[in-house]
Protein backbone atom coordinates (compact mmCIF):
# COMPACT_ATOMS: atom_id res chain seq x y z
CA UNK A 1 0.00 0.00 0.00
CA UNK A 2 1.42 3.38 -1.05
CA UNK A 3 1.18 6.11 1.57
CA UNK A 4 0.23 9.49 0.17
CA UNK A 5 2.68 12.29 0.87
CA UNK A 6 0.63 15.21 2.13
CA UNK A 7 1.38 18.85 1.47
CA UNK A 8 3.57 20.56 4.07
CA UNK A 9 2.14 23.49 6.01
CA UNK A 10 4.59 25.92 4.41
CA UNK A 11 3.34 24.91 0.94
CA UNK A 12 -0.36 25.48 1.60
CA UNK A 13 -0.34 29.05 0.30
CA UNK A 14 1.14 28.01 -3.05
CA UNK A 15 -1.22 25.04 -3.36
CA UNK A 16 -4.30 27.18 -2.72
CA UNK A 17 -3.08 29.71 -5.28
CA UNK A 18 -3.09 26.93 -7.88
CA UNK A 19 -6.62 25.77 -7.02
CA UNK A 20 -9.34 26.48 -9.56
CA UNK A 21 -12.93 25.82 -8.52
CA UNK A 22 -15.69 26.29 -11.05
CA UNK A 23 -19.05 27.81 -10.17
CA UNK A 24 -21.94 29.26 -12.23
CA UNK A 25 -20.65 32.86 -12.08
CA UNK A 26 -17.24 31.69 -13.25
CA UNK A 27 -18.76 29.72 -16.13
CA UNK A 28 -21.00 32.63 -17.18
CA UNK A 29 -18.00 34.98 -17.14
CA UNK A 30 -15.95 32.62 -19.32
CA UNK A 31 -18.86 32.36 -21.77
CA UNK A 32 -18.99 36.18 -21.98
CA UNK A 33 -15.24 36.38 -22.59
CA UNK A 34 -15.53 33.89 -25.43
CA UNK A 35 -18.52 35.68 -26.97
CA UNK A 36 -16.70 38.99 -27.41
CA UNK A 37 -13.46 37.29 -28.48
CA UNK A 38 -15.24 35.23 -31.14
CA UNK A 39 -16.86 38.44 -32.32
CA UNK A 40 -13.40 39.91 -32.86
CA UNK A 41 -12.33 36.81 -34.81
CA UNK A 42 -15.37 36.83 -37.08
CA UNK A 43 -15.44 40.61 -37.60
CA UNK A 44 -11.87 41.83 -36.99
CA UNK A 45 -12.35 45.23 -38.59
CA UNK A 46 -15.73 46.00 -37.00
CA UNK A 47 -16.15 48.15 -33.88
CA UNK A 48 -15.70 45.88 -30.87
CA UNK A 49 -17.45 45.85 -27.50
CA UNK A 50 -16.56 45.91 -23.82
CA UNK A 51 -17.71 43.97 -20.76
CA UNK A 52 -17.54 44.96 -17.10
CA UNK A 53 -16.74 42.47 -14.35
CA UNK A 54 -17.11 44.36 -11.08
CA UNK A 55 -17.31 42.72 -7.66
CA UNK A 56 -15.79 43.10 -4.20
CA UNK A 57 -12.14 42.38 -3.51
CA UNK A 58 -11.31 38.66 -3.28
CA UNK A 59 -14.45 37.59 -5.15
CA UNK A 60 -12.43 35.45 -7.57
CA UNK A 61 -12.49 37.81 -10.57
CA UNK A 62 -8.77 37.69 -11.37
CA UNK A 63 -8.68 33.94 -10.70
CA UNK A 64 -11.38 33.49 -13.33
CA UNK A 65 -9.41 35.57 -15.84
CA UNK A 66 -6.26 33.56 -15.15
CA UNK A 67 -8.19 30.28 -15.48
CA UNK A 68 -9.63 31.40 -18.83
CA UNK A 69 -6.18 32.26 -20.19
CA UNK A 70 -4.60 29.03 -18.93
CA UNK A 71 -7.40 26.64 -19.87
CA UNK A 72 -8.96 28.20 -22.99
CA UNK A 73 -6.39 30.51 -24.56
CA UNK A 74 -3.14 28.57 -23.98
CA UNK A 75 -4.38 25.32 -25.62
CA UNK A 76 -5.54 27.33 -28.63
CA UNK A 77 -2.18 29.09 -28.83
CA UNK A 78 -0.30 25.77 -28.51
CA UNK A 79 -1.99 24.53 -31.70
CA UNK A 80 -0.44 27.44 -33.56
CA UNK A 81 3.00 26.87 -32.02
CA UNK A 82 3.45 23.13 -31.32
CA UNK A 83 7.13 23.63 -30.47
CA UNK A 84 5.91 24.97 -27.10
CA UNK A 85 4.28 21.66 -26.18
CA UNK A 86 6.65 20.99 -23.30
CA UNK A 87 6.50 24.47 -21.81
CA UNK A 88 4.57 24.90 -18.53
CA UNK A 89 1.15 26.54 -18.68
CA UNK A 90 2.29 29.35 -16.36
CA UNK A 91 4.96 30.37 -18.87
CA UNK A 92 2.67 30.10 -21.89
CA UNK A 93 0.02 32.20 -20.12
CA UNK A 94 2.54 35.04 -20.22
CA UNK A 95 3.89 34.33 -23.72
CA UNK A 96 0.64 33.82 -25.65
CA UNK A 97 -0.54 36.69 -27.82
CA UNK A 98 -4.29 36.06 -27.91
CA UNK A 99 -5.42 37.51 -24.57
CA UNK A 100 -3.61 40.39 -22.89
CA UNK A 101 -3.98 40.68 -19.10
CA UNK A 102 -3.02 44.15 -17.83
CA UNK A 103 -3.02 45.02 -14.13
CA UNK A 104 -3.26 48.74 -13.44
CA UNK A 105 -0.96 50.03 -10.73
CA UNK A 106 -1.75 52.92 -8.41
CA UNK A 107 -3.76 55.92 -9.53
CA UNK A 108 -3.70 55.51 -13.28
CA UNK A 109 -2.48 58.46 -15.34
CA UNK A 110 -1.71 58.39 -19.07
CA UNK A 111 1.93 57.72 -18.27
CA UNK A 112 1.02 54.92 -15.89
CA UNK A 113 -1.49 53.41 -18.32
CA UNK A 114 1.09 53.21 -21.11
CA UNK A 115 3.73 51.70 -18.82
CA UNK A 116 1.30 49.13 -17.39
CA UNK A 117 0.37 48.04 -20.91
CA UNK A 118 4.01 47.88 -21.99
CA UNK A 119 4.88 45.75 -18.96
CA UNK A 120 2.09 43.33 -19.85
CA UNK A 121 3.36 43.31 -23.43
CA UNK A 122 6.87 42.44 -22.13
CA UNK A 123 8.39 45.61 -23.55
CA UNK A 124 12.09 45.82 -22.54
CA UNK A 125 11.78 49.46 -21.45
CA UNK A 126 8.17 50.04 -20.33
CA UNK A 127 8.94 53.40 -18.70
CA UNK A 128 11.19 54.76 -21.43
CA UNK A 129 10.15 57.42 -23.92
CA UNK A 130 7.46 60.08 -23.94
CA UNK A 131 3.81 59.20 -23.41
CA UNK A 132 3.21 59.58 -27.14
CA UNK A 133 6.11 57.24 -27.97
CA UNK A 134 4.95 54.64 -25.46
CA UNK A 135 1.39 54.84 -26.76
CA UNK A 136 2.69 54.19 -30.28
CA UNK A 137 4.56 51.10 -29.04
CA UNK A 138 1.47 49.80 -27.26
CA UNK A 139 -0.79 50.23 -30.27
CA UNK A 140 1.81 48.74 -32.61
CA UNK A 141 2.20 45.66 -30.40
CA UNK A 142 -1.57 45.20 -30.09
CA UNK A 143 -1.92 45.42 -33.86
CA UNK A 144 1.12 43.36 -34.87
CA UNK A 145 0.55 40.52 -32.43
CA UNK A 146 -3.17 40.29 -33.17
CA UNK A 147 -4.60 40.25 -29.66
CA UNK A 148 -8.24 39.15 -29.63
CA UNK A 149 -9.23 40.30 -26.13
CA UNK A 150 -7.81 42.55 -23.38
CA UNK A 151 -8.42 42.17 -19.66
CA UNK A 152 -7.92 45.47 -17.83
CA UNK A 153 -7.64 44.58 -14.14
CA UNK A 154 -7.88 46.85 -11.07
CA UNK A 155 -9.82 49.44 -13.08
CA UNK A 156 -10.89 51.23 -9.90
CA UNK A 157 -7.45 52.85 -10.12
CA UNK A 158 -8.39 54.78 -13.26
CA UNK A 159 -8.63 58.46 -12.41
CA UNK A 160 -11.89 60.14 -13.43
CA UNK A 161 -12.40 63.79 -14.32
CA UNK A 162 -14.49 64.40 -11.20
CA UNK A 163 -11.73 63.34 -8.79
CA UNK A 164 -8.72 64.38 -10.84
CA UNK A 165 -8.11 67.70 -9.07
CA UNK A 166 -6.33 70.55 -10.94
CA UNK A 167 -7.01 71.25 -14.62
CA UNK A 168 -3.86 69.48 -15.80
CA UNK A 169 -4.88 66.34 -13.93
CA UNK A 170 -8.40 66.56 -15.35
CA UNK A 171 -6.93 66.78 -18.85
CA UNK A 172 -4.82 63.70 -18.09
CA UNK A 173 -7.88 61.82 -16.84
CA UNK A 174 -9.76 62.74 -20.01
CA UNK A 175 -6.85 61.47 -22.12
CA UNK A 176 -6.93 58.11 -20.28
CA UNK A 177 -10.66 57.76 -20.83
CA UNK A 178 -10.46 58.74 -24.50
CA UNK A 179 -7.61 56.30 -25.08
CA UNK A 180 -9.59 53.43 -23.60
CA UNK A 181 -12.65 54.36 -25.68
CA UNK A 182 -10.45 54.28 -28.77
CA UNK A 183 -8.95 50.90 -27.90
CA UNK A 184 -12.34 49.33 -27.13
CA UNK A 185 -13.33 49.99 -30.74
CA UNK A 186 -10.38 47.91 -31.95
CA UNK A 187 -10.12 45.10 -29.39
CA UNK A 188 -12.78 43.89 -26.93
CA UNK A 189 -11.86 44.92 -23.39
CA UNK A 190 -13.04 43.30 -20.17
CA UNK A 191 -12.95 45.89 -17.40
CA UNK A 192 -12.24 44.09 -14.12
CA UNK A 193 -12.36 45.79 -10.73
CA UNK A 194 -14.19 46.52 -7.51
CA UNK A 195 -17.64 48.16 -7.52
CA UNK A 196 -15.89 51.57 -7.32
CA UNK A 197 -14.80 51.01 -10.92
CA UNK A 198 -18.39 51.30 -12.16
CA UNK A 199 -18.20 55.10 -11.99
CA UNK A 200 -15.09 54.98 -14.15
CA UNK A 201 -16.87 52.97 -16.82
CA UNK A 202 -19.82 55.35 -16.87
CA UNK A 203 -17.42 58.29 -16.95
CA UNK A 204 -15.79 57.37 -20.25
CA UNK A 205 -19.03 56.01 -21.75
CA UNK A 206 -17.83 52.48 -22.37
CA UNK A 207 -21.37 51.30 -21.61
CA UNK A 208 -22.50 52.84 -24.90
CA UNK A 209 -20.61 50.06 -26.65
CA UNK A 210 -20.74 47.27 -24.12
CA UNK A 211 -22.44 43.98 -23.35
CA UNK A 212 -24.43 43.56 -20.11
CA UNK A 213 -22.22 43.55 -16.98
CA UNK A 214 -21.08 40.16 -15.72
CA UNK A 215 -22.63 39.27 -12.37
CA UNK A 216 -20.07 37.97 -9.90
CA UNK A 217 -21.59 38.20 -6.45
CA UNK A 218 -21.63 38.67 -3.58
CA UNK A 219 -23.59 35.53 -2.73
CA UNK A 220 -26.22 36.15 -0.05
CA UNK A 221 -28.14 33.55 1.95
CA UNK A 222 -31.41 35.41 1.48
CA UNK A 223 -31.38 34.18 -2.14
CA UNK A 224 -32.04 30.53 -2.85
CA UNK A 225 -29.81 30.39 -5.93
CA UNK A 226 -26.94 32.02 -4.03
CA UNK A 227 -27.25 29.48 -1.20
CA UNK A 228 -26.96 26.61 -3.67
CA UNK A 229 -23.94 28.14 -5.44
CA UNK A 230 -22.22 28.84 -2.11
CA UNK A 231 -22.89 25.36 -0.67
CA UNK A 232 -21.77 23.69 -3.89
CA UNK A 233 -18.57 25.74 -3.81
CA UNK A 234 -17.83 24.63 -0.24
CA UNK A 235 -18.36 21.01 -1.31
CA UNK A 236 -16.04 21.37 -4.28
CA UNK A 237 -13.45 23.05 -2.08
CA UNK A 238 -13.57 20.08 0.29
CA UNK A 239 -12.88 17.74 -2.63
CA UNK A 240 -10.07 19.94 -3.96
CA UNK A 241 -8.39 19.80 -0.56
CA UNK A 242 -8.03 16.04 -0.99
CA UNK A 243 -7.15 16.21 -4.70
CA UNK A 244 -4.30 18.60 -3.92
CA UNK A 245 -2.91 16.34 -1.19
CA UNK A 246 -3.69 18.57 1.78
CA UNK A 247 -5.88 16.10 3.69
CA UNK A 248 -6.54 12.39 3.18
CA UNK A 249 -10.32 12.80 3.47
CA UNK A 250 -12.61 15.67 2.46
CA UNK A 251 -13.30 17.99 5.42
CA UNK A 252 -17.05 17.37 5.72
CA UNK A 253 -17.27 20.22 8.20
CA UNK A 254 -17.28 22.65 5.25
CA UNK A 255 -20.75 21.42 4.26
CA UNK A 256 -22.08 20.55 7.71
CA UNK A 257 -24.58 22.28 9.98
CA UNK A 258 -24.27 26.09 10.06
CA UNK A 259 -20.68 26.18 8.77
CA UNK A 260 -21.53 27.30 5.20
CA UNK A 261 -23.67 30.13 6.63
CA UNK A 262 -20.89 31.14 9.02
CA UNK A 263 -18.40 31.16 6.14
CA UNK A 264 -20.82 33.22 4.07
CA UNK A 265 -21.06 35.88 6.79
CA UNK A 266 -17.31 35.84 7.49
CA UNK A 267 -16.48 36.24 3.79
CA UNK A 268 -19.19 38.75 2.84
CA UNK A 269 -20.35 36.15 0.35
CA UNK A 270 -17.10 36.26 -1.65
CA UNK A 271 -15.81 32.90 -2.76
CA UNK A 272 -12.20 34.04 -2.92
CA UNK A 273 -12.36 35.02 0.75
CA UNK A 274 -13.82 31.61 1.64
CA UNK A 275 -10.67 29.95 0.29
CA UNK A 276 -8.51 32.39 2.27
CA UNK A 277 -10.33 31.58 5.53
CA UNK A 278 -10.18 27.82 4.91
CA UNK A 279 -6.51 27.98 3.94
CA UNK A 280 -5.67 29.88 7.15
CA UNK A 281 -7.69 27.38 9.20
CA UNK A 282 -5.79 24.49 7.62
CA UNK A 283 -2.49 26.21 8.34
CA UNK A 284 -3.52 26.38 12.00
CA UNK A 285 -4.52 22.71 12.05
CA UNK A 286 -1.54 21.32 10.16
CA UNK A 287 0.81 23.61 12.08
CA UNK A 288 -0.32 21.76 15.22
CA UNK A 289 0.28 18.39 13.61
CA UNK A 290 -3.38 17.69 12.82
CA UNK A 291 -4.63 16.49 9.46
CA UNK A 292 -8.20 17.37 10.28
CA UNK A 293 -10.14 20.61 9.93
CA UNK A 294 -12.18 21.54 12.99
CA UNK A 295 -14.58 24.34 13.86
CA UNK A 296 -12.05 25.81 16.29
CA UNK A 297 -9.62 26.32 13.38
CA UNK A 298 -12.23 28.12 11.28
CA UNK A 299 -13.20 30.21 14.30
CA UNK A 300 -9.62 31.37 14.87
CA UNK A 301 -9.04 32.02 11.16
CA UNK A 302 -12.07 34.32 11.10
CA UNK A 303 -10.86 36.05 14.26
CA UNK A 304 -7.33 36.54 12.91
CA UNK A 305 -8.42 37.59 9.41
CA UNK A 306 -12.04 38.54 8.68
CA UNK A 307 -12.78 40.14 12.03
CA UNK A 308 -9.40 41.84 12.30
CA UNK A 309 -9.70 43.71 9.00
CA UNK A 310 -13.41 44.41 9.25
CA UNK A 311 -14.90 42.04 6.70
CA UNK A 312 -17.45 40.94 9.29
CA UNK A 313 -18.71 42.74 12.42
CA UNK A 314 -18.78 39.62 14.62
CA UNK A 315 -17.43 36.07 14.57
CA UNK A 316 -20.29 33.77 13.53
CA UNK A 317 -18.33 30.69 14.59
CA UNK A 318 -18.17 31.82 18.22
CA UNK A 319 -21.29 33.98 18.57
CA UNK A 320 -23.44 31.88 16.26
CA UNK A 321 -24.88 33.22 13.01
CA UNK A 322 -27.17 35.53 14.99
CA UNK A 323 -27.90 37.86 12.09
CA UNK A 324 -27.04 38.04 8.40
CA UNK A 325 -25.85 41.42 7.11
CA UNK A 326 -27.89 42.90 4.27
CA UNK A 327 -27.04 42.51 0.59
CA UNK A 328 -25.97 46.17 0.61
CA UNK A 329 -23.56 45.53 3.48
CA UNK A 330 -22.12 42.56 1.62
CA UNK A 331 -21.51 44.75 -1.43
CA UNK A 332 -19.70 47.42 0.63
CA UNK A 333 -15.99 47.04 -0.03
CA UNK A 334 -14.16 49.80 1.88
CA UNK A 335 -12.83 47.48 4.58
CA UNK A 336 -10.66 45.49 2.19
CA UNK A 337 -10.07 47.96 -0.62
CA UNK A 338 -6.55 47.74 -2.10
Amino acid sequence: MVTQTLVACDDLYAVFKRMRIKHPYHEAAVASFEKVRRRKISAPDAEQTAISLFAGSQSGKTTTVEWYIAEIIVPEWRKLRPYHDDAPVELLSRLQTIALHVELSGETTMSGLMSDFLEALRDPDPHGGTIKQRRYRVEKALRDRGYQIIFLDETQHIRTQTNAGPTTRKDDATAVQNTLKRWVKRVPIVFVGTPHAENVVFEHQVYTRSDPPIKFGPLHFSKEDDVKIFNDFCGRLALKIVQHGILERPPEILVSSDVPLCLNIASKGRLGLVTVIVRMALELAIGKGLRELRREHLEKAVKDFSLRIGICSYNPFTDGPTFIPTVEEFAHDDSIEH
